[in-house]
Formats: structure tokens, C-alpha cells, sequence
């Protein structure tokens, strides 16, 4: 059984060396983006935010948005109806502000995703308005970008090769007021999704939906208002669509966005599996890809790892085995360094709070491959999500069945349930 487990960690120590590898050439591509001068290209923007709820503070990223380094452009914020707790705040951000914004009522989804329906109600409303406007925009509630991030986005659009630009969001645990594990289940959150910029680059092999840009143009062309007919994923499709025509896909590095993030193990698990599960149904080569990496890496890593406990009580000898493992280890955990380490010149505003982190970065790695063996499993047993209080079926790709809705529920951090309850005891028409 020990030589079982050797040759397996060799061929785990070899799949590691080549993510190492591919965490070097993003690294250089990280580098080569900082130091070439983007072309100045800043036609008329149009940015589109589809709200729901109270994020973590939330007014403070909306008014981030409202704030950007950009010649000319405009806001539309959407939320599912006036009862929504954030329409608000976002009634008083657009009078307290000299930005051009809209708001935007969807009503409810019928037969796809919220988000997709509020962005689908925005894009309505705004080609009835405005015809100027040559890129679209679209950035997620959650998120905080810096005051260049709209023009980071948008300028590599002037090369009519790229078909979209994205960013990616990097989550900052914040430990304020919270239990030992919430604080832990933060950290293994941000560990988790950090894996994802390895997808990343010159031709990036996702769109994320929270910090995305494209010709209007483009979207037209590839009908992509047409293709979100039905269905729950935004950037899935957005992304489908982008491949299908022959265009890339180019990742900003300064357009990685802060998502600061407070959960527990269960809002751990939830998040993570539904991420998973639209993977399984939007992109089903990349989940069995991915289920056979990570599932290799735990059967290797963590059975070899029981295997050693059971030697080392028998008295056998295993000092091969022990060894590969370590080095496995410590590849992941400089993988996970390096990855911290350009979020910090990527998002040099928040430097010390990831530096802060870096503990997790380094050792947290194992974990994160055993939650995704969790997240995969998990996601083949149901095709049901639950997305901010809405739940869904998703049948396919082309078909959505709306489940179930709750009423908005009060935060269960202090702060927000305080704020949720000003908040929602105020007309939106009000402004204080």
C-alpha cells in the first residue's frame, strides 16, 4: 500500500509543480500589465449595478462606484422592488450625488435568475434613453473597486480583438466583532476563491459577472440579452458567448475588487456548493476537470497522510512517502504566497489587511482542496440553489424554475441588523 501512495504523491507532486508553474506565468502577466500604459480609450460608460439586500457595507462600495476616475459615464442601480432594504440607500446615494444615475424596479423573476433579470430590466430602460453610451459595465453590490477601476476596465476594449475585460474579487475576512470561527471560516473562504485566479490572464478563461465590461456592440451582436432568457448565470453565459465567437477575454490584474466577507461555516458551505453546482450545469467539462484534480489531490494527500498516522503505529517505515507529502505541501503553500502576494500589488490599498491573512495562504491549502472535494460532491447529488433568499432549479442551462422567495431577512451581524432595521423603517422616497 505505501508504494501505492508513493507513486501517487509523485504524480501530486508533479500536477503541483505545473500549478506552480502556471502561477508564475500569471505572475509575469501581472508584472508585464503594471508596467505597460494602457491606451487612454474611454468612450461614453454606462455601469449597471443589479442590488439585493445589505451587503456588508454596502453604501460605501455603491458610493465607490459613484465616485470613479472616468471622462463620462453613468449609473444604473436595479433592485427587485422599493421593499428592497437597499433601494434606500441607493434612493439617497443618487440625490446626495452629482453623478447621472438611474433606478431601475424589475419586479420579480419569472423563470430565471434575479440578478439576470435585473440586468436584463436595466438594459431596457437604457435603450430607451440612451443610444451614446458605447460600453456596458457591470459590477456586483458586494465589491469595492478603486477610484481607477472603471477606466482600468474599459480601456483594453480599444483593441476590437478583446471581446470582454474582466476583474475578479479577492475576500477580505473581516474579523471585527467576530467569533474564533467566523473568523477561520472566512479566511478558508478567501483561500478558496483565490484558487480561481489561476483561470486568469491574457486570455482569461472566465468572465466574472461583478467587474466585467463590453462593447455595447459586442453585446448586441452576440445577443447576449437573448442568451440570458431563462437562465440563472450571467457570466456563464456572457463567457459562452465570447468563446463561440473566436474572442478573448483579457483579465485586468488592477481591476481585482475588495469583498470584504464575515461568514460562518454554514453561509461557508452554502456559498462555495452554489458556486460549484452552476459549474455543473453551465460548464460541465470544467467541473469534471476540476472533480478529478481535486479528488486525486485528496485521496493522495489526505489518504496518504491517514496512511502515515497508521505506519508510524505499526512501526513501518514510510520516510519516501512523508517526504513527498511535505513537498506537496510546501509547493501549494508558496502557490498560495505567491497568489497573496500579487493581490497586495494588485489592491495596494489593502496590503495589510492580506498580509494579515497570509497565515492562511500558507497553510490553509489542504483544506480548501478538501472543501472543494465537499463542494463537488455536493453539487451532484441537486441541481437546487438557494441565491439571496430566492431558491432555484436549474434544469439547463437554457431553463430556470423559480422555487420559492423569502422575505428580506434582518443581517445576523449586529451592525447590519441595525441598519436594516433604520433602513427598512424609511420610505425610499425619503432622504435623510
Amino acid at each position: 500500500m505505501t508504494t501505492v501512495f508513493v507513486i501517487a504523491a509523485i504524480l501530486l507532486l508533479i500536477q503541483s509543480l505545473l500549478a506552480l508553474g502556471a502561477g508564475l506565468r500569471f505572475a509575469r502577466y501581472v508584472g508585464r500589465s503594471r508596467m505597460m500604459r494602457q491606451n487612454r480609450y474611454q468612450p461614453k460608460a454606462v455601469l449597471i449595478v443589479p442590488c439585493k439586500g445589505l451587503d456588508h457595507d454596502l453604501e460605501e462600495n455603491l458610493r465607490a462606484l459613484m465616485v470613479q476616475e472616468y471622462r463620462e459615464y453613468e449609473v444604473i442601480f436595479v433592485t427587485e422592488s422599493e421593499k428592497d432594504p437597499a433601494h434606500a440607500i441607493i434612493s439617497r446615494l443618487i440625490k446626495g450625488s452629482r453623478r447621472s444615475a438611474w433606478m431601475v424596479i424589475a419586479g420579480e423573476a419569472r423563470d430565471r435568475g434575479q440578478k439576470v433579470h435585473n440586468l436584463s430590466a436595466a438594459l431596457e430602460m437604457l435603450n430607451t434613453v440612451d443610444r451614446r453610451a458605447e460600453v456596458l459595465v457591470f459590477a456586483d453590490s458586494d465589491a469595492r473597486p478603486a477610484r481607477h477601476w472603471l477606466s482600468e476596465l474599459v480601456a483594453p476594449l480599444g483593441d476590437k480583438r478583446i471581446g470582454a475585460t474582466t476583474g475578479f474579487r479577492w475576500f477580505l475576512p473581516d474579523g471585527r466583532g467576530a467569533g474564533l470561527g467566523t473568523r477561520f471560516a472566512s479566511a478558508l473562504l478567501s483561500v478558496w476563491n483565490a484558487s480561481a485566479l489561476a483561470l486568469m490572464g491574457e486570455r482569461s478563461g472566465f468572465a466574472w459577472g461583478g467587474s466585467l465590461a463590453i462593447r455595447r456592440e459586442n453585446f448586441d451582436k452576440l445577443e447576449i440579452k437573448r442568451r440570458w432568457q431563462r437562465a440563472v448565470s450571467d457570466d456563464y453565459v456572457l463567457t459562452s458567448a465570447i468563446r463561440e465567437s473566436g474572442q478573448r477575454i483579457k483579465f485586468v490584474p488592477m481591476c481585482l475588487v475588495a469583498s470584504p466577507v464575515k461568514v460562518g461555516l454554514r453561509d461557508l458551505l452554502e456559498f462555495t456548493t452554489r458556486q460549484i453546482r452552476i459549474t455543473r450545469i453551465y460548464s460541465p467539462r470544467v467541473w469534471k476537470f476540476a472533480f478529478s484534480t481535486h479528488g486525486f489531490y485528496n485521496l493522495t494527500f489526505w489518504g496518504g497522510l491517514l496512511w502515515l498516522i497508521a505506519a508510524k503505529l505499526t512501526g513501518a517505515v514510510t520516510s519516501n512517502l512523508s517526504g513527498l507529502l511535505a513537498s506537496i505541501f510546501l509547493l501549494g503553500s508558496i502557490s498560495g504566497v505567491i497568489r497573496a502576494i500579487l493581490a497586495m500589488r494588485m489592491m495596494p490599498g489593502h496590503s495589510d489587511r492580506i498580509s494579515g491573512q497570509l497565515w492562511a495562504h500558507v497553510l490553509l491549502g489542504p483544506l480548501s482542496s478538501l472543501l472543494y472535494l465537499y463542494n463537488f460532491i455536493a453539487s451532484a447529488m441537486s441541481r437546487r440553489i438557494t441565491w439571496r433568499g430566492i431558491g432555484y432549479e436549474m434544469i439547463s442551462p437554457n431553463e430556470t424554475v423559480v422555487l420559492q422567495r423569502t422575505r428580506p431577512q434582518a443581517p445576523t451581524d449586529p451592525f447590519l441588523r441595525a441598519e436594516y432595521q433604520r433602513k427598512a423603517s424609511v420610505r425610499s422616497s425619503t432622504r435623510k
